[in-house]
């Protein structure tokens, strides 16, 4: 794996939906040169253990490469199910007005609920650089995104190799995440532990459900302090995966839970495909 550059930096906002998004594969020291604008930089020596950093699959993309990587390009992008519109190379870019230096696109998004309402997320903060966990966090997409915004987080899930990737994604941000492997349906006591040790003021819970964590977090967490769920709900079943009612959120669940708690928002995301998922933010009075 190629030594990482810790001079990029990611924009704080994704790409516009009406834009193309625009891969740049040179090593990092030729996008800062010189790149077009609103192009996310992931060098080719990156990009084995960096496609979750890109945005959904099936989305066209427009890669900027060296000449000598152009044919095998298609077939690689190809086969992570992203089909290429366009290949620049460097003497492509001597006809465009390129911007000079360090800041990469952000192709990728945290989850909705955290992208739509982080401004309302920070105003409930005692404290700009609060301490939150992430649980489930797989890759860390959400991990990322809170530290984006100066949080200090704490990615939590039983999958190594998915805290492994993001090692290689918060080194490669210079966004320092703690990761933390724990069976989260086995340890809940550990968590518990944790969670009065560590005191975070928010919680993320994202596509996981474990309705034992319900009243670890009722119990455990602080009074100010915030939990942020964004699970599928029992209508999901209707229309795909999951279909176990184990992980599929009861129509008023968490607010019959949460009850006494400051309802901050309670909506319903729906993903292409018709599944819808909660949006739910409260606060501990």
């Amino acid at each position: 794996m190629a030594k990482h550059s810790p001079s990029l930096a990611l924009t704080l906002n994704p790409l516009d939906k009406d834009k193309n998004p625009v891969i740049d594969l040179r090593p990092a020291s030729e996008f800062i040169a010189g790149h077009l604008p609103y192009s996310a930089s992931l060098p080719l020596a990156d990009l084995e253990g960096s496609w979750h950093e890109l945005p959904p699959k099936k989305t066209p993309l427009i890669v900027v490469a060296n000449q000598k990587d152009f044919p095998y390009l298609k077939e690689l992008f190809a086969l992570q199910d992203y089909p290429i519109v366009e290949i620049l190379s460097e003497e492509d870019l001597f006809h465009s007005k390129l911007q000079v230096g360090n800041l990469s696109q952000r192709l990728w998004r945290g989850n909705p609920l955290l992208e739509n309402h982080i401004q309302l997320i920070k105003a409930h903060l005692s404290k700009a650089d609060a301490k939150v966990f992430d649980i489930g966090s797989g890759s860390g997409r959400d991990s990322l995104f809170l530290r984006l915004h100066g949080l200090r987080a704490v990615a939590i899930d039983n999958n190594r190799f998915a805290l492994e990737r993001l090692g290689h994604f918060s080194e490669r941000w210079n966004l320092p995440v703690t990761a933390k492997n724990l069976d989260l349906q086995n340890q809940a006591l550990e968590l518990e532990q944790l969670m009065l040790a560590q005191k975070p003021q928010l919680i993320v819970q994202a596509r996981y459900l474990h309705r034992p964590l319900l009243e670890i977090y009722k119990k455990s967490l602080a009074p100010g302090a915030m939990l942020a769920i964004h699970t599928f709900t029992e209508k999901a079943a209707e229309f795909g995966k999951p279909k176990n009612p184990a992980y599929l959120l009861r129509d008023g669940e968490l607010e019959e839970t949460f009850a006494g708690w400051q309802l901050l928002v309670n909506e319903e995301h729906r993903l292409a495909d018709g599944r819808p998922l909660s949006m739910f933010l409260a606060r501990k009075r």
